[in-house]
């Protein structure tokens, strides 16, 4: 069964929802698109489904296979500058969260000139096409979000457009081919935006329902999705959890994990998912000093037992062992697994202050570079 529901944007949600892009596109107005993806996915059996539903309701499409991970600003030029040059006249994603993230930011791309940087953190633009977004992996949520997040290459820095996709299709099946490592990293993204949501200065009774609930869904899925990618079940719960919990971030931003994620990756380069995931369990002793019934929240979402009488230290550490636990049970490795030190973890601290994240820690804590330091020491330190 397909069921609709709206976000920021309408939904389609359901097995076999990718077989009606064509209608929906059409429905959008849009007769000729750029479709936009990388070079794993567009040779997924899902992608040939999704070019020939366009074709076939008379939609002409051209590709845009070239998409990268943690999108890098010369990829958005280019494909910007082909979409222009093709004079499309709507846009589909389809592919992961640096895919959607690609084709929001062209879209801004499309009726606004260059340089791109006067386009971060507003909506001083003139809108763009028509954007179906339609993800392949359960994790970022990016189709409900009003973010895209891209690599400025000069500054060597993550910065965000304020654009959403004016479509989401959401498909379990085509999430099917998602390689073990994927799930498991895109799935922490997911969690990490929902606890992060709950103890965002902005967290609100709509994000807590969501991001509750997707926490909830992920901690019993997720590793049944790890370990067996053809669990149906398992696909259709983290896709769901993905898009609630991109709905929950929508209401309350990131704050100090995702700061600390865009730092690594910008500047040693982690993988998003996995820099979310180990910052996680520190970022929750960091919010049990200030936020703890949220993180109280995050621990019985867990399906932890938590003391009345805990105190805020306690709390944070339960929480913070309890989700090392899971990460360990789906294989997330550590930051020297991943072939870096101590000293190129703890170096990036200042950078971390550039991110914009760093608006919404709770309740507006400022922190030192040495505070910093020591909280990512501690990233390093405490999972190995």
């Amino acid at each position: 069964m397909i069921v609709r529901y709206t976000a920021l944007c309408p939904m389609v949600f359901g097995d076999g929802a990718i077989n009606g892009v064509g209608e929906e596109v059409k429905a959008l107005g849009c007769t000729r698109v750029l479709l936009l993806s990388d070079t794993i996915t567009a040779r997924q059996p899902a992608y040939a489904t999704c070019q020939n539903s366009l074709l076939n309701v008379g939609i002409e499409v051209v590709e845009y296979p070239n998409c990268l991970p943690d999108p890098p600003d010369h990829i958005v030029i280019e494909a910007s500058k082909l979409a222009n040059a093709e004079k499309v006249d709507g846009l589909v994603a389809f592919g992961g969260g640096s895919v959607i993230d690609t084709a929001k930011a062209v879209k801004v791309l499309m009726n606004n000139p260059l340089p791109m940087a006067q386009y971060y953190g507003n909506y001083n633009y003139k809108p763009g096409v028509p954007l179906t977004a339609i993800p392949t992996t359960a994790g970022t949520g990016s189709e409900t979000t009003r973010y895209a997040v891209i690599s400025d290459s000069q500054l060597v820095q993550k910065k965000s457009f304020y654009v959403h996709a004016d479509l989401g299709i959401l498909d379990p099946e085509i999430t099917a081919s998602m390689p073990p490592q994927v799930t498991a990293s895109t799935g922490m993204d997911a969690f990490s935006h929902s606890a992060e949501a709950l103890t965002s200065q902005t967290a609100n009774p709509h994000s807590d329902l969501l991001g509750s609930d997707s926490i909830r869904r992920i901690v019993q899925y997720l590793p049944l999705a790890v370990a067996d990618g053809a669990n149906h079940q398992a696909r259709r719960e983290m896709m769901i959890a993905s898009n609630f919990a991109g709905s929950a971030f929508n209401d309350a931003p990131t704050h100090l994990g995702h700061s600390i994620a865009q730092t690594l990756g910008a500047h040693q380069h982690v993988t998003h998912g996995v820099a979310c995931a180990l910052a996680l369990p520190e970022v929750m002793v960091f919010a049990a000093g200030i936020v703890p019934e949220k993180v109280r929240m995050i621990g019985e979402a867990m399906g932890l037992s938590i003391p009345r009488d805990a105190d805020n230290q306690a709390i944070g550490a339960q929480v913070a062992k309890a989700i090392r636990t899971f990460m360990k049970g789906i294989q997330i490795p550590s930051l020297k697994a991943l072939g870096l030190s101590r000293e190129d973890t703890v170096k990036v601290a200042p950078y971390v202050f550039n991110e914009a994240s760093m608006l919404r820690v709770p309740d507006g804590v400022s922190l030192t570079e040495a505070q910093m330091e020591s909280i990512l020491g501690a990233v390093y330190d405490n999972y190995q």
